[in-house]
């Protein structure tokens, strides 16, 4: 009797053992980051935030990127619990909040921001040869649009509509991702691209690099001053001369600020972590990727239309004596 007991016994502290292990386990959290295609800028820079995160707080999180068709799609995920990070345009996040524009029917009041990143900025690239020499000119060509139901294709199509007087049917559209878009143009199965991103843009990059022969399309000051009176949150940018191979001159061109945001369920702790952890660190990842030169803790909420940052973001900001506008506050 005594010795089944005593086995008993030794089956209830192990189970407790193996339940306590289990526990203290489960406060690994595991994220998701959602990012973009692999020929732009938001999947390499989600590489490089995931890769920090899981060197610096390996025992506290586990952290992984996943590619994506953008913006649009990264801001749906989220809304469905499909991931807890992503990087987005920052006109579209408002869109989103306020159920406005595409997310009309989907509003998604929980997303928050956590900081601003670098402008994505909008690169024209044709081809020498389609005779491509404005915005207008794209009339009954062949033109990559980007992905649907990306922020690419939102922001080329309100381009078109606004600066060129033209719609998509006006042309023979392609939803390619930037790589697909690249390796199309050199095969002269399309005559060019909308590759919105970071600078440099990778797929920019491998197509000014290429036999082809192409060209970024300059927007002028009376084209931005369309695009910004109907869409505010757009700036002014230049593509520097000597960032990619034969392109020889600065070329004027306009974009929009990209975030990286969250869903509003996660714990302050962590978003407090995870946003410590980049801006602590950012030394040491600036020369990973050229667009992370346009970030840094001055320029962490600048750009961000009313939307509330997540509180972990917050505290930090607060920390560093960063003054927030009531309008970013949650």
């Amino acid at each position: 009797m005594k010795k089944r007991i005593a086995i008993i016994l030794m089956i209830c502290m192990t189970l407790a053992i193996f339940t306590g292990c289990q526990e203290a386990g489960s406060k690994k959290q595991f994220v998701t980051i959602v990012t973009g295609g692999t020929g732009g800028t938001y999947y390499p820079v989600g590489t490089i935030f995931t890769t920090l995160w899981n060197e610096k707080l390996g025992e506290k999180v586990q952290a992984s990127v996943q590619s994506s068709g953008g913006s649009v799609e990264n801001l749906n995920m989220l809304k469905d619990g499909e991931a807890q990070l992503g990087i987005a345009m920052a006109n579209l996040t408002l869109f989103a909040y306020n159920g406005e524009e595409r997310f009309k029917d989907n509003k998604f009041e929980d997303v928050r921001f956590i900081t601003a990143l670098w402008p994505d900025v909008t690169q024209f690239v044709v081809t020498e040869k389609s005779g491509i020499n404005s915005i207008g000119d794209i009339k009954g060509k062949t033109f990559s649009v980007g992905s649907a139901g990306s922020g690419t294709e939102y922001s080329t199509k309100l381009i078109l509509e606004t600066i060129g007087g033209l719609k998509f049917e006006d042309l023979n559209a392609e939803y390619l991702g930037y790589s697909e878009a690249s390796s199309a143009i050199q095969n002269g199965q399309v005559d060019g691209m909308n590759a919105e991103g970071g600078l440099p843009t990778s797929a920019v990059s491998e197509i000014t690099a290429s036999k082809t022969k192409v060209k970024i399309l300059e927007f002028s000051d009376s084209d931005y001053e369309k695009l910004h009176s109907v869409a505010p949150y757009y700036g002014q940018f230049t593509v520097p001369k000597g960032l990619y191979t034969g392109i020889d001159k600065d070329v004027k061109t306009v974009g929009v600020k990209s975030t990286l945001i969250c869903h509003a369920n996660l714990s302050e702790e962590l978003v407090y972590e995870l946003t410590k952890t980049i801006y602590e660190n950012y030394e040491s990842i600036v020369g990973s990727h050229k667009a992370l030169e346009f970030m840094g803790l001055d320029q962490a909420i600048k750009g961000l239309p009313p939307v509330p940052l997540h509180p972990g973001a917050v505290k930090y900001y607060k920390e560093k004596g960063i003054e927030i506008p009531e309008y970013l506050l949650p």
